[in-house]
C-alpha cells in the first residue's frame, strides 16, 4: 500500500494507515462473525447443506483409515509411524513470529537513523520511526530472516533435506509469480495515472457535486467490483490507491474524510479475495478443505454478501455521513448478526430457533382450529336433541 500510494505524491504514514482499522467495516465484521460461528457453534441453514456434504466423504475415509489400522499388523504400524511427518507447532509459529518481530525493529532502528540524520526534532517513539522508515526494505529483512530460520529448522529436525527445501523454496516462488506481476502492472498502472494527472481531472470533473461524506461508500462499492472481477485484494488496492484517494485530497482537507476512505478501501478489496472465483485464496481454499469449488463459492457468496451489504449501509455510508461514530457501526452489525444466528442459525443436527417457533405457531393454530371444531360439533348436537 505505501509503495503504491508513493505514485501519487501523497506520503502515506503508518500512522493514517492505523488511524484507518476502526473504519475497515467488512474486514472487522467478518472477524467477529467467525468468532460468533465458534461459540455460538450455529451457522446459516444455506451452508449447513454444503457442509455436511464435504464432511460425508470425510467421515467414509476416517472408517476406511480406521479398518486399514485394525487390518495391520504391529510391524507395519511401527514402520508407518516412522514413515509419517513428525508435526511440531514451532516450525510454523517459530518464522511467523520471527517476521514480525525482526520486521518491526527493523522499522524502528532505521525510521530512528532517518530522524537523526535529518536532523528533525521528533520525539523518537516507535511511530515516528515508523512513519520515517523505508517499510520495504524492512520487510524483505523480516522475510529474508524468517525464510532463513526456516530453511535451518527443516533439515535440522531431519523433515526434509536441504536439496527437498530449495526445491520447495523454488515452488513458493513461482506461485507467487501471478501476484507479483499483477501488483507490478497495478503499480506500473499509478504512475502512468499520476503522469497524465488523471486524479486532478477526476477532481475538476465531480467539482461540488459529489458531497466528500459519500466517498467512502463509493470507494467500498468500487471496492467489492473490482476485487470480485480480479480475485486480488493487493491489485485493486494498488489501482483504487493512486486514483481515489488523490481526489479526496484535491476535494476535501478534512483528515476524517481521508482516513474513512483509507479503511473503505482496504476493507473492501478483501471482499473479491474471499469469494470470488478467480481468486487464489478461493481455490486453495476448497482444495485444502476438499470442498467442490463451486459449493465453496456458495458457501462464502452466502457468508460474505450480506456482510458486505451491512457493513456499507451500516458502516462506509452512515459513518461516513457523520450520523455516529464507528463503534456504533459495530455494535449494531453485531447485534443484527447475533439475532440472524439465533434465529436462522443451527447446529448441523438440529433445527434453528425459527423453525421451532414457527413449528409450535403452526401446533397452536391446529390446537385452535380443533378445538373450535370440537365446540362447534357440541352446539350442534344440543340443538339436535333441543
Amino acid at each position: 500500500a505505501v509503495v503504491s500510494t508513493q505514485s501519487t505524491g501523497y506520503q502515506r504514514r503508518v500512522r493514517d494507515l492505523l488511524k484507518s482499522i476502526p473504519y475497515r467495516f467488512f474486514v472487522v465484521t467478518a472477524l467477529l462473525a467467525t468468532v460468533l460461528y465458534i461459540f455460538l457453534n450455529k451457522d446459516i441453514v444455506p451452508i449447513i447443506t454444503y457442509e455436511e456434504k464435504t464432511q460425508q466423504p470425510v467421515l467414509e475415509d476416517t472408517e476406511k483409515a480406521k479398518g486399514k489400522e485394525e487390518d495391520m499388523d504391529d510391524d507395519e504400524l511401527e514402520e508407518e509411524k516412522e514413515e509419517k511427518v513428525p508435526e511440531r507447532w514451532f516450525n510454523a509459529i517459530l518464522p511467523l513470529v520471527v517476521l514480525v518481530l525482526v520486521s518491526l525493529l527493523r522499522m524502528y532502528f532505521d525510521g530512528k537513523r532517518e530522524i537523526i540524520e535529518s536532523g528533525e526534532d521528533l520525539p523518537l517513539t516507535f511511530m515516528n520511526c515508523a512513519s520515517k522508515c523505508n517499510s520495504i526494505n524492512c520487510l524483505i529483512v523480516g522475510t529474508a530472516v524468517s525464510l532463513i530460520l526456516t530453511l535451518v529448522l527443516i533439515p535440522v529436525q531431519r523433515i526434509l533435506g536441504v536439496s527437498r527445501c530449495l526445491e520447495c523454496f523454488v515452488e513458493g516462488v513461482k506461485g507467487m509469480s501471478e501476484p507479483i506481476m499483477i501488483l507490478v502492472l497495478a503499480w506500473s498502472l499509478g504512475f502512468a495515472m499520476n503522469d497524465i494527472h488523471t486524479s486532478e481531472y477526476i477532481a475538476g470533473a465531480l467539482g461540488e457535486n459529489m458531497p466528500v461524506q459519500f466517498f467512502p461508500s463509493l470507494v467500498c462499492l468500487i471496492g467489492y467490483a473490482m476485487s470480485y472481477a480480479s480475485g486480488s485484494a493487493m491489485g485493486t488496492q494498488g489501482i483504487i490507491f493512486p486514483l481515489i484517494i488523490p481526489v479526496v485530497v484535491h476535494l476535501t482537507d478534512d483528515t476524517e474524510v481521508y482516513i474513512k476512505t483509507i479503511g473503505a478501501a482496504f476493507s473492501s478489496t478483501v471482499f473479491g479475495n474471499l469469494c470470488s472465483p478467480i481468486a487464489d485464496t478461493t481455490i486453495a481454499s476448497a482444495l485444502f478443505t476438499n470442498c467442490p469449488l463451486l459449493d465453496h463459492l456458495k458457501v462464502m457468496t452466502t457468508f460474505c454478501v450480506p456482510l458486505a451489504v451491512l457493513t456499507l449501509l451500516v458502516g462506509d455510508l452512515f459513518v461516513g455521513m457523520n450520523l455516529y461514530p464507528f463503534y456504533v457501526a459495530y455494535i449494531i452489525t453485531f447485534v443484527v448478526m447475533f439475532v440472524v444466528f439465533i434465529l436462522l442459525g443451527r447446529h448441523p443436527r438440529r433445527r434453528s430457533m425459527l423453525e421451532v417457533l414457527l413449528d409450535k405457531l403452526q401446533g397452536v393454530k391446529k390446537t385452535t382450529s380443533s378445538s373450535s371444531s370440537d365446540s362447534g360439533i357440541s352446539e350442534t348436537t344440543s340443538l339436535l336433541r333441543g
